[in-house]
C-alpha cells in the first residue's frame, strides 16, 4: 500500500489515489513525508528533496510519518514564566448571532455557533497560530506567544482571510439547514504584550490586544481589518486597500487601519543543512585599504585613526577579524591591542582602554590592589617618569591609570586627585595614557581595535581623538561603530587630519547572491531559496547567515518562513532552544553582551540543568561564543555572537523580573570583585540603577525594593566619583543625576550630592546651571551649623560668577565665604577665598586689595603647608607688580611662584607658574627671548600632561612673539595649530587668540577687509570670556586696520573703547600703546589739540608705571606732536628704543612718522626718510605700507 494522505483538516488518513477528503470533502494535495514540499499525483520521489514519497505503512494502517498531534493538543496551554512578547493578536466575531440566538433554542444556537468557531479555530492553528479563548460568539486567538516565527503578522492575516473563506463554505449550508445567515469580522493588531498566565489559563495582556478587539468591532461583515503593524510586517505578502483612520473607543488618535483583500503570492522553499562560517565577500576594497592604512603607518611612524561605521550585522567585525588575519600573516607578525566598548558604555567610563591596560600589564581580575600597582609601574613607570623622577613622582603620574585599575599608587591619596586642577586632571590622565601607549609601540608599529565605540562613553571618544592627534609613534587606532556615533559625534572621523572613515554599506545584489550561493551550498541546501534569501536579506550578511542557519537547525523547506528582519530571526531562534539554554539566554542578556560562566549557575541549578553542556549547547548553535579566561574574579567569559540577540532575549523578559534580576546580576559582580569594587563600581551603579527604577515602576514590594534603592544610590554616588575623577563629566553628571532622584527621601545626601553636580556642570561650561544648583543647596544649610561647606559653596558660586564676567557679584560671594571663616580654625577653604579674591581685585584695577588678599593667601598656606596654594598666592603677587610697574618684585615673586610649584611636584602649577613668568617678561619687561623660553618651558608641560586649553594659549603666545620680530612664518604656522586645537577640542572661545594672530597676517597682506572681521570676532569672543588683555589687543589691531583703510572716526571709536577696557582692568602698559596709537592717529587727521591731549596722557601713565614697552610709546607721541626739531630728536629715540626691544614693526613705523615731520620743513630730507622707511618695511615684509611711505615721498 503506498503512503497515505493525511487531510490538512480534519487530519483523517486517505487512501493514496484520494483527490478530496473522504471525510469533509477538503481537497488534498501530496506532500513530501521528509520535507513536506507538495507533489503531483504522480510523482515517486519528493522534486525538493529526493524522498521517496511511497513510503510504507505501518501494521495500523497508517504512514510511516508521525502523526500530528491533535488541534486540541497542540492548542493545549504552555507552561512557563511571564515574558514581554511582540505577538499579533486576531479577533474574529460572528455578525447575526443576536437575530439567531432570539429565534433558536440556547441548546441549538450553542451547537451552530459551536461549529463555527471549531472551524474558525482550525484556520488559526492551520497558521501556527493559538486559540486563547472564546467569548461567546467570539474567537481571540494568538500569533507569536508562547512561540514566535518571523513572519507572525503574515501568519495571523492569512489565518483571518481562511477564516472568511471557511465562513463562505459555511454560509450556504446553514442558510439550506437551518435558514442561518452568519458574516465574520476578523480585526488583527501586532504589538507588545506581557504573555503569562493568569488562574490556569495562559493569555497576553496590553493594549495591542484592545485595539485587535476595536479593528475587528470597527470592520465590516465578511472584512480582514488591520493595524499598522500588522500591515507592515506582512507587506508583500498581501494585497491591502488603506482605510480611513478609525476613532476606536478608548484611543485618544484615531488609529490607521487596512483592509487585506487577499493573498499576493506564496512561495515554496526546500530544506537546509548547517552553513559554515561567513566568507568574506564583496569587502576587498576595503580590506585593502587597512592594509593600505598600516603600511604608510609604519613606513612614517605617525599614528592615524580609522573608523569603520555600518549597520548591524553589515560585517564590520568580520572585516577587522580578516584584518588581524593578515596581520598575524606578516613576517613578523604585527602586534594587536584590543578594548571593547559595553552596552552600557557610556556610563562605564574609559572600560576598553581599562580593558586593554590590564592585558598589556597581565593584571588578573583576582589580582590584589597592590599587585596591580606593582604591574602597572613595572610595565609603564619608564614611560611617564625620567631617569631621575623620584619614585613618588612616577606614582602621582599613574596614579589616575592606576585607579582605573582599581589600584592605588602607593601615597598618592584619593582626595588629592579630586582636588586637582580641573583644567588639567583629564589633560593630565590623556598624557599619561598616551605616554603609555607610546612605550607599547617604541620597539614596533602596533594595531588598536576599538571594538563597538558607539557605546563608549564621551570621554573614551575623547580620548580616542585625543589620541589620534597627539601619539607620536606609529599606531594604527581601527575602531567599529554603528551609525549611532555619527548622532552623537557628526564630524567623528572627518575634521582632522590623520583620521579617516570607512562606512560598510550593505553589500551590493552581485555580492549578497555570491554570499547565499556559498551558504546554501556549504548547508547542502536546494538553490531555489537563492533568490527568497538574498531578498530578505538585503545585503545585510548577519541577516543572510542567520536565516540560513535556522534552515539548518529547522530543516523547515518553506520559503515564506524565512525571518523578514534579524530581530525576527534571533526571537524564532531562541524560542526554539530547549528550555534550560532558553533561560540561561535570558539571564545573560541582563547581565549584558558579555557575561561569566559563574553568573548563570544559579539559572542551571534552578532548572535542574546541566550548565557546561547547555553552554556547550549554547556555543554549537552559535548564540554565543567564547571570550577572554580570567575575567571578573577569574570566571571565564561568554558573549553573545550578536548584540541583537542579547537585545532580543533581554526584551522579552517582564520588567519585575528585569529588576530582580539586575539586582542579582550586581549582587554577583560585587561578590566575584571583593575589595577592588572601584574598578566595576560604573558596573554596579548601572545594574542596581536599573534593578532599582524597574522596581520603582512596577510597584515591588518595600522589602524587596527598599535594599535595591539604597544600593543604586550607594553605587550611582560612588561612579559619578569615580568618573569626576578622571575628568568623565558627562558621565559623572549623569550618575550624580541618577542619585539625586534616588536620595530624594533623605535632604542632606541629596543637598552634598547636588554640591557634585554643581563641580561637575562647571567643568562642562555650563555655568548657569551650576550656580542655580549651588544655590539650591545653600537654602538648605545652615550658615552656623555648615559654616566651612557653605563658605565653600559662596566660594564656588563666586568662580562662577566671575567666568560669566560678573566680578562685582563674584566678589560679594567670596567676601562672604570669608567672613564666615576669617575667625575661625586655618583651612585650604579660607586659602583659595582669598586667593581668589586677589584675582578679582586685580582684574578690577583695586591693586591694594589685591595684594592684601594675596598676603592672607600666602600666609595661611604657608601654615597650612600648602606649597601648590603658596605658589598661586606668589604668582598673584608677581602679576600685581608687574601692573603696577615694580619689574624687580613681579619677578621675584613669579619666578618664587615657579621654584613652589616644582616643589609640589604639580607639573599643571608648574606650567600656569611659568606661563605667568613669561608672560611678565614679555609685557613687563620687554625682553622676548625669556619670555619664549618660559612659554617654551610651559608648552612642553602642557602637552606632557595634555591641558589643551593651555597649549592653545602658547602656541598663540610664542605667535605673538613672531609677531613682534616680524616673522610671519612662524606667526602663521603657531596660530594654526592654536586654531586647530581649539577647534578640534569644541573651546570656541579660545578662537579668539587666533582670530587677533590671523587677523594681524590679513593686515600685513592687506586685506582690510578680512583683517577687521578676525579683529572684531576676536573682540566678541574675548569680551565673552572677559579675557581683557586679548580683547584689548583685538581692539587695538582693530583701530591699525580702520586707520590704514582711512577710517579714521571709527579707528578713533576703536581706541576710545580700548582705553575703556584699559581703565576697567587696570591694564596701565596697554593704556600707553593705546595713547600712543591714538596720538598719532589724532596728528594724522589734523586735530592737533587732541592729539596733544593724548601724548600727555601717554607720558603721565609711562611715568607713573615704568614699563619698557610704555616708555617707548610715550615716545613716539610725543614726538608726533612736538615742535620741531624736538619731535623728530623724539622719535629717533623712539625708533632706537623698540629696535632695541626687538621689535622692528614698531621702529620702523617711528622711521615713517619722522619722513613726514620732516616734511614740514625739508622736503628732501623727509623725502630720504620716507624712502628709507619704505625699504624698511619691504625687509620686514608688510609691503602696503612700504607703498603708503613711497606715495607720501612722491608728493
Amino acid at each position: 500500500m503506498t503512503g497515505l494522505l493525511i487531510c490538512g483538516k480534519c487530519e483523517t488518513a486517505n487512501p493514496p489515489e484520494a483527490r478530496f477528503c473522504m471525510s469533509c470533502g477538503t481537497a488534498l494535495q501530496r506532500s513530501c513525508p521528509q520535507c513536506e514540499a507538495p507533489a503531483p499525483a504522480e510523482a515517486r520521489f519528493c522534486m525538493v528533496c529526493g524522498a521517496s514519497l511511497d513510503a510504507q505503512p505501518t501494521a495500523e494502517g497508517t504512514s510511516t510519518r508521525p502523526p500530528r498531534p491533535s488541534v486540541a493538543a497542540r492548542q493545549a496551554a504552555p507552561a512557563g514564566a511571564e515574558e514581554r512578547r511582540t505577538v499579533t493578536v486576531l479577533f474574529a466575531d460572528l455578525s447575526g448571532y443576536t437575530g439567531v440566538a432570539e429565534r433558536l433554542d440556547p441548546e441549538a444556537v450553542k451547537g451552530v455557533v459551536d461549529q463555527c468557531l471549531r472551524r474558525l479555530a482550525e484556520e488559526v492553528d492551520r497558521f501556527g497560530g493559538r486559540i486563547d479563548k472564546y467569548i461567546g460568539d467570539a474567537v481571540m486567538a494568538i500569533f507569536g506567544a508562547p512561540t514566535a516565527h518571523p513572519d507572525d503578522p503574515e501568519r495571523a492575516v492569512r489565518a483571518g482571510l481562511a477564516m472568511q473563506e471557511a465562513m463562505a463554505e459555511l454560509g450556504p449550508r446553514l442558510t439550506d439547514e437551518q435558514e442561518i445567515q452568519f458574516a465574520l469580522r476578523v480585526g488583527i493588531n501586532t504589538g507588545e504584550v506581557l504573555a503569562g498566565m493568569v488562574g490556569d489559563a495562559y493569555t497576553v495582556m496590553g493594549d495591542a490586544v484592545n485595539v485587535a478587539s476595536r479593528l475587528q468591532a470597527s470592520g465590516r461583515p465578511g472584512s480582514v481589518t488591520v493595524g499598522e503593524r500588522t500591515m507592515r510586517g506582512s507587506g508583500g505578502r498581501i494585497s491591502y486597500r488603506p482605510l480611513s483612520p478609525l476613532a476606536l473607543k478608548g484611543k485618544a488618535e484615531p488609529v490607521a487601519a487596512w483592509e487585506a483583500l487577499a493573498i499576493a503570492d506564496d512561495n515554496s522553499a526546500a530544506p537546509a543543512r548547517a552553513t559554515a562560517a561567513v566568507p568574506l565577500v564583496g569587502r576587498h576594497d576595503e580590506l585593502a585599504e587597512l592594509e593600505r592604512l598600516y603600511g604608510r603607518v609604519a613606513d612614517s611612524g605617525s599614528p592615524h585613526l580609522v573608523t569603520v561605521i555600518g549597520q548591524p550585522g553589515v560585517g564590520k567585525t568580520r572585516l577587522a577579524r580578516e584584518f588581524e588575519h593578515l596581520l598575524a600573516a606578516r613576517a613578523p607578525p604585527v602586534s594587536v591591542r584590543r578594548g571593547r566598548s559595553l552596552p552600557f558604555g557610556t556610563s562605564v567610563v574609559y572600560w576598553p582602554l581599562s580593558e586593554l591596560l590590564r592585558a598589556e600589564c597581565g593584571i588578573g581580575e583576582g589580582d590584589p590592589a597592590e599587585v596591580a600597582w606593582s604591574k602597572l609601574a613595572e610595565r609603564f613607570a619608564s614611560a611617564v617618569g625620567a631617569a631621575s623622577d623620584a619614585p613618588e613622582q612616577v606614582a602621582s603620574r599613574l596614579a589616575p591609570i592606576a585607579r582605573l585599575l582599581g589600584a592605588e599608587a602607593p601615597g598618592v591619596q584619593a582626595d588629592a586627585l579630586a582636588e586637582q586642577d580641573m583644567r588639567s586632571a583629564r589633560e593630565s590622565f590623556f598624557g599619561g595614557v598616551r605616554a603609555c601607549l607610546e612605550a607599547i609601540a617604541q620597539a614596533e608599529p602596533i594595531v588598536i581595535f576599538w571594538e563597538d565605540i558607539h557605546w563608549a562613553d564621551e570621554g573614551m571618544l575623547d580620548l580616542i581623538e585625543y589620541l589620534s592627534e597627539w601619539l607620536r609613534a606609529p599606531i594604527l587606532q581601527v575602531c567599529s561603530a554603528r551609525e549611532e556615533l555619527l548622532e552623537r559625534r557628526s564630524q567623528w572621523g572627518s575634521s582632522r587630519r590623520g583620521a579617516s572613515v570607512l562606512f560598510l554599506d550593505p553589500l551590493p545584489a552581485a555580492d549578497a547572491q555570491e554570499l547565499v550561493s556559498v551558504l546554501l551550498r556549504d548547508a547542502g541546501a536546494n538553490p531555489t531559496l537563492l533568490g527568497a534569501l538574498v531578498d530578505r536579506a538585503g545585503g545585510n550578511p548577519l541577516f543572510a547567515e542567520e536565516m540560513v542557519q535556522r534552515l539548518a537547525e529547522e530543516g523547515s523547506a518553506r520559503a515564506a518562513e524565512l525571518p523578514d528582519t534579524v530581530r525576527g530571526v534571533l526571537a524564532a531562534r531562541i524560542d526554539s532552544l530547549p528550555p534550560l539554554e532558553r533561560a540561561l539566554v535570558a539571564h545573560a542578556a541582563v547581565v549584558g553582551r558579555t557575561f561569566w560562566e559563574g553568573a548563570l549557575a544559579p539559572v542551571a541549578a534552578a532548572e535542574g540543568g546541566e550548565l557546561m553542556t547547555a553552554l556547550e549547547s549554547l556555543r554549537r548553535r552559535d548564540i554565543i561564543v567564547p571570550g577572554e579566561t580570567g575575567g571578573l574574579g577569574g570566571e571565564q567569559e561568554l558573549a553573545f555572537k550578536h548584540v541583537l540577540i542579547r537585545d532580543v532575549a533581554y526584551s522579552t523578559l517582564p520588567k519585575a523580573v528585569r529588576a530582580r534580576k539586575h539586582g542579582e546580576v550586581a549582587a554577583f559582580i560585587e561578590e566575584r570583585a571583593g575589595e577592588r569594587t572601584q574598578e566595576v563600581v560604573a558596573l554596579l551603579a548601572e545594574h542596581y540603577g536599573r534593578a532599582a527604577a524597574l522596581g520603582e515602576e512596577v510597584h515591588l514590594p518595600g522589602e524587596e525594593l527598599g535594599p535595591l534603592r539604597l544600593k543604586a544610590l550607594q553605587c550611582t554616588q560612588a561612579a559619578g566619583d569615580a568618573a569626576r575623577d578622571l575628568y568623565a563629566n558627562e558621565q559623572a553628571l549623569v550618575h550624580y543625576q541618577a542619585a539625586e532622584t534616588l536620595a530624594a527621601g533623605d535632604p542632606p545626601l541629596a543637598a552634598l550630592i547636588r554640591d557634585k553636580q554643581g563641580d561637575v556642570a562647571l567643568r562642562l561650561g555650563r555655568v548657569t546651571t551650576a550656580i542655580a544648583v549651588w544655590q539650591r543647596c545653600l537654602e538648605h544649610w545652615d550658615e552656623g551649623e555648615d559654616r566651612e561647606r557653605v563658605a565653600e559653596l559662596h566660594r564656588k558660586i563666586g568662580a562662577a560668577l566671575a567666568h560669566k564676567g560678573e566680578r562685582a557679584r563674584a566678589i560679594e560671594h567670596h567676601q562672604k565665604g570669608i567672613n564666615l571663616l576669617k575667625d575661625a580654625t586655618p583651612s585650604v577653604t579660607l586659602v583659595r577665598l582669598y586667593e581668589e579674591a586677589a584675582s578679582l581685585y586685580m582684574q578690577v584695577g583695586d591693586n591694594m586689595l589685591a595684594i592684601y588678599a594675596a598676603e592672607k593667601a600666602l600666609r595661611l598656606a604657608e601654615r597650612l603647608g600648602k606649597l601648590a596654594a603658596a605658589s598661586r598666592a606668589h604668582g598673584i603677587f608677581g602679576r600685581v607688580f608687574g601692573r603696577i610697574g615694580d619689574r624687580e618684585k613681579a619677578r621675584e615673586n613669579l619666578e618664587r611662584a615657579v621654584a613652589l610649584a616644582r616643589d609640589s611636584d604639580d607639573e599643571g602649577e608648574t606650567m600656569l607658574a611659568t606661563q605667568a613668568l613669561g608672560h611678565q617678561f614679555e609685557n613687563g619687561e620687554a625682553d622676548n627671548e625669556n619670555a619664549g623660553r618660559c612659554y617654551q618651558e610651559a608648552l612642553a608641560l602642557a602637552e606632557r600632561i595634555g591641558d589643551v586649553p593651555a597649549q592653545i594659549e602658547l602656541h598663540a603666545a610664542l605667535a605673538q612673539l613672531a609677531f613682534y620680530r616680524c616673522d610671519w612664518d612662524d606667526v602663521g604656522r603657531a596660530a594654526d595649530t592654536s586654531a586647530d586645537l581649539a577647534e578640534g577640542e569644541g573651546l570656541v572661545g579660545k578662537l579668539c587668540l587666533p582670530y587677533a594672530l590671523r587677523g594681524w597676517l590679513r593686515w600685513r597682506e592687506g586685506d582690510f577687509e578680512s583683517s577687521a572681521q578676525l579683529f572684531r570676532s576676536a573682540h566678541e569672543l574675548a569680551d565673552q570670556l572677559g579675557w581683557s588683555e586679548v580683547a584689548f589687543n583685538a581692539l587695538l589691531g582693530l583701530a591699525v586696520t580702520l586707520r590704514d583703510q582711512r577710517e579714521l572716526g571709527e579707528a578713533d571709536a576703536a581706541l576710545g573703547r580700548s582705553l575703556e577696557l584699559c581703565d576697567r582692568a587696570g591694564l596701565v602698559a596697554q593704556s600707553i600703546q593705546a595713547c600712543a596709537v591714538r596720538t598719532v592717529l589724532l596728528a594724522l587727521a589734523g586735530e592737533r589739540e587732541r592729539a596733544n591731549e593724548s601724548a600727555a596722557q601717554a607720558v603721565s601713565l609711562a611715568d607713573r608705571v615704568r614699563y619698557p614697552i610704555g616708555e617707548a610709546a610715550a615716545l613716539e607721541a610725543q614726538g608726533a606732536v612736538a615742535d620741531l626739531p624736538e619731535g623728530v630728536g623724539l622719535l629717533e629715540r623712539g625708533s632706537n628704543a623698540w629696535a632695541e626691544l626687538g621689535r622692528p614693526l614698531d621702529a620702523a613705523r617711528c622711521q615713517l612718522l619722522i619722513g613726514w615731520r620732516l616734511r614740514e620743513r625739508d622736503s628732501a630730507a623727509g623725502h630720504d626718510a620716507l624712502s628709507a622707511a619704505a625699504a624698511g618695511y619691504e625687509r620686514l615684509g608688510v609691503l602696503h605700507l612700504a607703498d603708503g611711505a613711497r606715495s607720501l615721498a612722491s608728493v
